[in-house]
C-alpha cells in the first residue's frame, strides 16, 4: 500500500510539474548561428529567422518564454540538467529522440557544405572519404546529418578540429590552422561576410547532406499535449504565409 501511494505521489508530482511548465515562463536556449539565431546586443534584441519563428509561435500559443544564448555544448548541458525547457535549432538523431521531445514539424532545413580557403587544393567531390585525412573544423556536440554521423562513428576522420563556435572555426580556417570547415551554407556565408572574408573562402563541391532543424524540448517539464499545440501552431504559420514572410527577411 505504501509503495502504491508513493508511486501515485511521484506520478502526480510529474504531471503537476509538466502542467506548470505551460503556465510559467519557459527558458529556451539558443546559440549564435547567424542569420538563423543571433544573441541580443546593446543595439538590438535577439534576432534571426529561427528566433522570429519560435517567438511568433510562442506568442500565438500565449506561453511566456525567454531565450538565452550559450555555446551549443553548454546549452545542451543545461537542457540535460533541467536548467532549460528547450533548445533550438537542433537536428534529430536516435539518441536525442530517446531522451527529449521533438515536434513533428521542423523550424527549417539546412544544406551542409564544405568550406575551404580560396587557394586550397582540397576538392570535395561528394565522397566523404575524401575528407579522411584533412584537418576538418566542426562545432562541439553538433550533429551534421546521417552521412557525416555514420562516417564519424566509423572513425573515418583522423584530424577533427573541434571549436565552441562556428565563427571560431572560420577564424582558424582563415589563419590556416585548419584545412576545411563543415557548416550550413547560409550560416557559413553570413559568418564570412561578418569576418570580411567572403572572397577568401569558397564552398568546395556538392552538398554533403540536407537536414531539417528543430526545437527540442525537455521530457521533464514539457508535455506531449504542448508538443501537439506547438505543431498545430507551426502548421498554421505555414498556411497563413507567416513562414514565407519571415524567410523573406533573411535572404540566402
Amino acid at each position: 500500500m505504501r509503495m502504491r501511494l508513493l508511486l501515485l505521489m511521484l506520478a502526480l508530482g510529474f504531471f503537476c510539474r509538466a502542467a506548470d511548465a505551460q503556465q510559467r515562463e519557459l527558458t529556451l536556449v539558443s546559440f549564435d548561428y547567424p542569420p538563423l539565431m543571433e544573441a541580443a546586443s546593446a543595439q538590438r534584441p535577439a534576432s534571426g529567422m529561427a528566433v522570429d519563428i519560435v517567438s511568433e509561435a510562442f506568442q500565438r500559443m500565449k506561453v511566456p518564454m525567454r531565450i538565452v544564448f550559450y555555446p551549443l555544448a553548454r546549452g545542451l548541458a543545461m537542457l540535460e540538467s533541467g536548467q532549460a525547457d528547450g533548445i533550438f535549432t537542433i537536428k534529430k538523431n536516435p539518441e536525442r529522440e530517446a531522451r527529449f521531445l521533438f515536434p513533428t514539424r521542423p523550424l527549417l532545413s539546412q544544406d551542409y557544405v564544405i568550406f575551404v580557403r580560396k587557394n586550397s587544393k582540397i576538392v570535395f567531390d561528394g565522397d566523404i572519404t575524401s575528407l579522411e585525412n584533412i584537418s576538418l573544423g566542426v562545432l562541439n556536440r553538433a550533429y551534421y546529418g546521417p552521412v557525416f554521423e555514420a562516417a564519424l562513428q566509423a572513425g573515418l576522420f583522423k584530424k577533427l578540429d573541434i571549436a565552441n563556435s562556428h565563427k571560431g572555426n572560420f577564424q582558424k580556417l582563415l589563419a590556416q590552422r585548419t584545412d576545411a570547415v563543415i557548416c550550413s551554407r547560409i550560416v557559413g556565408l553570413t559568418l564570412l561576410r561578418q569576418l570580411n572574408a567572403e572572397n577568401e573562402v569558397v564552398v568546395s563541391g556538392p552538398v554533403l547532406d540536407t537536414a531539417p532543424s528543430y526545437i527540442m524540448f525537455s521530457r521533464q517539464t514539457i508535455t506531449p499535449e504542448f508538443i501537439r499545440q506547438f505543431d498545430a501552431t507551426i502548421a498554421a504559420m505555414h498556411e497563413d504565409g507567416t513562414f514565407a514572410s519571415i524567410a523573406k527577411k533573411y535572404p540566402q
